[in-house]
């Protein structure tokens, strides 16, 4: 099973908004229970990344036209494209349709604690 997780660059330390992330940490769980490892498999580039961005997106759909607010989903389109053989993705914060692309794609959502920096330290504390 893969897990995806947002990330500023190699360093791996967690990035807030999932949305705008520069890269997606890919890390492969095999094995279960006592047997289970998981190992880094990779980096994928988010054409969407921002870094400016990472504490939350500005753009509000109550202050779009419903054309705009259609357009502004598909944008986030390509999220699920990066990561379509994930079947999870770690979070600190995702906008409304960030998570719609995910749950459209069947990628399933959960949440990184806040204090937890690195993406390697948040895989300890998720249960899967």
């Amino acid at each position: 099973m893969k897990i995806a997780i947002p990330v500023y660059d190699e360093k791996l330390d967690i990035f807030g908004n999932t949305g705008h992330t520069p890269f997606f940490a890919i890390f492969e769980q095999k094995g279960s229970g006592m047997f289970k490892k998981i190992d880094f498999v990779e980096l994928r580039q988010n054409p969407r990344g921002n870094v400016e961005a990472s504490g939350g997106c500005s753009h509000k759909d109550e202050d779009m036209s419903k054309e705009e607010q259609i357009a502004h989903k598909n944008e986030h389109n390509v999220l699920g494209e990066i990561i379509h053989d994930c079947k999870i993705v770690l979070v600190k914060k995702a906008c409304k349709n960030t998570a719609k692309i995910f749950e459209e794609c069947g990628i399933k959502i959960c949440k990184i604690r806040q204090d937890c920096q690195n993406a390697k330290d948040s895989l300890k504390y998720i249960t899967f």
